[in-house]
């Protein structure tokens, strides 16, 4: 068994002195990376922690994590990660249902915590055999119908298979420079973090949680990045912005996955990367990482793009209502078959199967069914179509629109919901139509945000005094999805037409700036102190308040101050004050004097990096 932790020592010992991470506030050489994950995993071996027992790592992407994660592994334990970011609440219920046994503080110096009353994982896999606990990798967790995340245990087995694939199909190694983007608590940070590493490639780390377009654009350059993982909705986010960029030859290659890809962003992301190859992937948590990948040709078909041919030790079935295969061009529902897919979801303390077991021509198959409707193509080309439930992906997060709906219902100024999302302008946007008291919206609002991750957060709560119903007494699901469908394009049209007038009050302007980008659910701020994300805000659409408030007022700041201004009185304030700063309004800018700015800007940080 071919273990993470092995392929990351020997990439440690190969290219010893080479630099494995850089970030804003030091270089970390494979040799050292080593030595500081060998210390921490004596640390956690002196508290008895070994085989079977799960190890939180919390805090946010970093060195520290990446060296907390390696030492987890050389101790012989199952790492879970988990955002600091994310709400208190979401963290407990995190912990709890993961059994963690201990927790790594990344944000305080490796501080170790122990968490009594954890039992060790139990046995248990696809096949219904015991497995070894050294198996056991990570657990990682998704949105649950239930109205909790699920944990699910993921293989080092299937890990360390995806990411020696990724290195080999793509000609990984110590000439590449990848950018480190992915926040934690999600399987894909695995791949992020760890397929650069394990191939002797260096790992680079944006200072800063969120980067608009611009300071995108300048890291990319700055750090001569080569490759890096991303979700669609993010992309359009960074093309998003009015201010025109020069090509960056140095990015040959985008992993794109999460969301269905569009050829018309294939075709933009050509003008800004011109000698980059986009990798479109698919596969669910509970396969393991990515099962299918698609070079995108260029130009790009038109609309989404496939997903491709499967991994090498995968297969793929697209399967009717009967459980038959479809013939090619006919649809049905995606079943992934993987040799080293996880164990299973992770449930009071027993792993529960998610596979069925299919039979296909005489031959027994274990296979996830995914939920993804999808086809083949006679050139055996896999098509992803939309799902057959109600789960979505929001900036690349699985979400259960289920999940969502419970964590709303169970306000006690609601007495009946129902959740649903349409597309909006980068992704989809969730809105909830509910029966219940609209003056307790705001805390309404505060109740989900210690409960669900920013993306799973309505961005509107549309009130009826009643949901309308079927003859047979179910919820009008039709019904009600044309209301929230009808709501967003009005929304939209309405943003349009304000979009019009760029001029007048400041604070009129920031108004309809909010409005457009953040999806709320009325046509004015009633209440100016309200934050951003108290109107449907989330971590991806604050990227776009930044892009469009630096060109409505011609000004230029860190994105990092409207975290810190959130609120919309704040804003106004702050772009006051920009008024007085040399950094902040730029009258006379052009494009020209924009470049050499940035370009003084790039080469001081060259300088200093080397």
């Amino acid at each position: 068994m071919q273990k993470a932790d092995t392929l990351l020592q020997q990439a440690c010992e190969k290219f010893a002195d080479a630099t494995a991470i850089r970030c804003a506030s030091e270089s970390v050489r494979f040799s050292e990376l080593s030595a500081r994950a060998g210390a921490l995993a004596d640390d956690l071996r002196a508290r008895d922690i070994g085989a079977g027992d799960v190890v939180a790592v919390l805090g946010r992407r970093s060195a520290s994590v990446i060296t907390a994660v390696f030492a987890v592994w050389k101790a012989g334990a199952t790492v879970m990660l988990v955002d600091d970011a994310l709400p208190e609440v979401r963290r407990e219920t995190m912990l709890a249902s993961g059994r963690a046994r201990a927790t790594v503080d990344c944000a305080n110096g490796h501080r170790i915590e122990s968490r009594p009353g954890s039992e060790p994982l139990p046995g248990g896999g696809p096949a219904g055999a015991l497995h070894h606990h050294d198996d056991y990798a990570y657990i990682a967790f998704t949105s649950g119908s239930t109205g909790k995340p699920k944990a699910i245990v993921g293989s080092h087995e299937g890990l360390s298979r995806f990411l020696e694939w990724q290195s080999g199909e793509f000609g990984i190694g110590p000439q590449d420079r990848f950018a480190h983007f992915t926040n934690l608590s999600f399987d894909v940070w695995f791949r992020d973090a760890l397929t650069p590493l394990i191939s002797g490639a260096t790992l680079c780390i944006p200072d800063g949680r969120h980067l608009d377009g611009t300071a995108v654009r300048d890291f990319l350059r700055a750090e001569e990045i080569t490759a890096f993982h991303l979700v669609p909705s993010l992309g359009k986010v960074w093309l998003s912005g009015p201010e025109e960029s020069e090509p960056i030859p140095g990015v040959r290659l985008s992993f794109f996955a999460g969301e269905p890809l569009d050829g018309a962003l294939v075709n933009r992301w050509h003008d800004l990367f011109p000698h980059c190859q986009v990798v479109n992937l698919y596969g669910p948590t509970e396969t393991t990482l990515a099962q299918h990948f698609h070079r995108v040709p260029r130009p790009p078909a038109p609309g989404i793009q496939p997903v491709g041919h499967n991994l090498p030790r995968s297969r793929s079935h697209v399967l009717d209502e009967s459980g038959q295969p479809c013939a090619d061009g006919v649809s049905g529902q995606i079943h992934i078959a993987a040799d080293h897919p996880s164990y299973g979801y992770l449930v009071d303390g027993r792993i529960v199967s998610p596979f069925v077991e299919l039979h296909l021509g005489g031959e027994r198959v274990l296979a996830y069914p995914t939920g993804d409707l999808g086809r083949y193509g006679a050139d055996g080309v896999l098509e992803i179509l939309g799902r057959a439930d109600d789960q979505v992906k929001i900036a690349g997060v699985r979400i259960e629109l289920q999940e969502v709906r419970s964590a709303v219902q169970s306000h006690p100024s609601i007495r009946d919901a129902f959740v649903c999302a349409p597309e909006d302008r980068f992704t989809k946007t969730i809105v909830a139509i509910v029966e219940g008291d609209a003056a307790a919206e705001r805390a309404l609002r505060d109740h989900l945000s210690e409960r669900l991750m920013s993306a799973m957060l309505p961005s509107a709560f549309l009130y009826l005094p009643e949901l309308p119903k079927l003859p047979n007494g179910k919820t009008d699901r039709t019904a009600l999805t044309e209301i929230a469908r009808g709501h967003v394009q009005a929304r939209r049209a309405d943003s349009d037409r304000r979009a019009g007038a760029r001029s007048g009050p400041a604070a009129a302007r920031l108004e309809r700036i909010w409005l457009s980008v953040a999806g709320g659910g009325t046509s004015s701020l009633a209440d100016r102190e309200s934050n951003f994300f108290d109107i449907g805000g989330t971590s991806l659409t604050i990227v776009a308040l930044h892009s469009e408030i630096q060109s409505e007022f011609d000004v230029r700041f860190p994105l990092v101050r409207l975290f810190e201004y959130a609120s919309f009185n704040a804003q106004c304030r702050f772009l006051d004050s920009l008024s007085e700063e040399p950094y902040g309004r730029v009258p006379g800018r052009t494009a020209a004097t924009a470049r050499a700015a940035r370009s003084r800007v790039l080469s001081s940080r060259r300088t200093c990096r080397r």
